[in-house]
């Protein structure tokens, strides 16, 4: 608009000049014309110089905006939290096709890969019932039930996942100088376990692996392996408190022994009532028959409970008998053949108690899936 205006006001100057000027003067006047449109093509660039400026500033605004929006973004990845997926050692376990477990561990936030599938009750059963234990004649027994090599070998796996509990750190105590309680001082009194090249001078598990190859062997001379054995029809002791039972022939009167059997009978009398199966009775009572005369207890009261307890659930009967074995297993101890040192120490049970340590020790995440975990 302003340089329209410049170009009319320079017309008018030119057409106000005098006559002669535009008579007299035409190339004159034809000069002025040709400067007026050439100012006017001036005009006409600074008009289109001034429209590219101000299209350049609305550009670059533009382009401000976006590197901002941009910057913005940028900031907003920065600040973002990227949440972990699972907490650090977190544990997920899947069903496997066929049998067992598949796990996998979480580690910086993020999950690993699954293991291999593993049954870990089967794999210790099998175990156990391929060893040369399994396949040992005992002297005046015979062979042992495969249902029985299977049992043990799932109290001892159970043990070994449960090391830090009160009951099994007794048991993997370190041999004392007690001979009339100690099975482990009485027994290497005249050097059994030495011999064997099993040393107990130490806590640890191989002290406990120790004592359940032995009370393996106490469980064949007390009953020959079968959990429902009833009490030696022979001798006297009939009364609830004194009658004795199942896989290792304990009376209930032998608790007074130590607070940790009072422990274990009040937990396995609840777990036989709310998760019977973690008794193994279904495992120690394979191919095994029991008359009624191994059914018959004796007595009332908590005597008669505990003959129960020991003959439905072998579970209890043999982690109450470990017990025993250190407290009450000595030459004044409560069974027979081990005052007399009748229950043999078999290398061969040794061995397979080995393999199933090592089993769990390279795998002490199925620990949870043990039935009798």
């Amino acid at each position: 608009m302003k340089n329209t205006l410049l170009v009319l006001a320079l017309i008018f100057i030119i057409s106000c000049g005098d006559d002669s000027s535009v008579v007299d003067d035409d190339v004159e006047t034809s000069g002025d014309l040709d400067a007026i449109e050439i100012l006017e093509d001036d005009f006409s660039i600074n008009d289109e110089g001034s429209q590219f400026d101000e299209n350049e500033e609305v550009l670059d605004a533009d382009e401000a905006v976006i590197n901002d929006e941009i910057a913005d973004e940028e900031e907003t990845d920065e600040d973002q939290v990227i949440e972990p997926e699972c907490s650090q050692n977190e544990k997920e376990a899947l069903d496997c096709e066929v049998s067992g477990k598949k796990i996998r561990i979480c580690e910086n936030g993020s999950w690993g890969e699954f293991s291999d599938c593993i049954d870990i009750n089967s794999e210790v059963s099998d175990i156990a019932s391929s060893s040369q234990c399994a396949s040992f004649y005992w002297a005046d027994r015979g062979n042992a039930p495969e249902a029985y090599m299977k049992g043990m070998g799932l109290v001892f796996a159970g043990a070994l996942c449960n090391k830090d509990r009160s009951d099994v750190v007794l048991v993997s105590s370190a041999k004392s100088t007690d001979l009339t309680h100690d099975v482990l001082a009485w027994y290497d009194d005249i050097n059994i376990f030495s011999d064997l090249g099993m040393s107990n001078d130490v806590d640890g598990l191989d002290t406990l692996q120790h004592a359940y190859t032995l009370l393996t062997g106490l469980g064949m001379r007390e009953s020959s392996g079968e959990h429902c054995c009833g009490r030696d029809t022979s001798a006297t002791n009939t009364t609830a408190d004194t009658a004795e039972a199942g896989l290792f022939q304990t009376s209930y009167n032998s608790h007074v022994f130590s607070a940790e059997l009072d422990t274990l009978y009040a937990y396995w009398k609840d777990v036989k009532t709310l998760n019977p199966e973690k008794c193994l009775l279904n495992v120690f009572s394979e191919d095994v028959t029991c008359s009624a005369s191994n059914w018959e207890n004796f007595g009332t009261g908590e005597g008669l409970f505990f003959q129960a307890l020991e003959k439905e659930c072998p579970a209890f009967a043999a982690e109450y008998a470990a017990v025993m074995l250190r407290v009450s297993g000595g030459s004044g101890g409560h069974y027979g053949p081990l005052r007399r040192r009748e229950a043999q120490v078999r290398v061969e049970c040794n061995t397979m108690l080995n393999e199933i340590r090592l089993l769990i020790e390279t795998n002490p995440l199925f620990c949870e899936f043990l039935t009798n975990y």
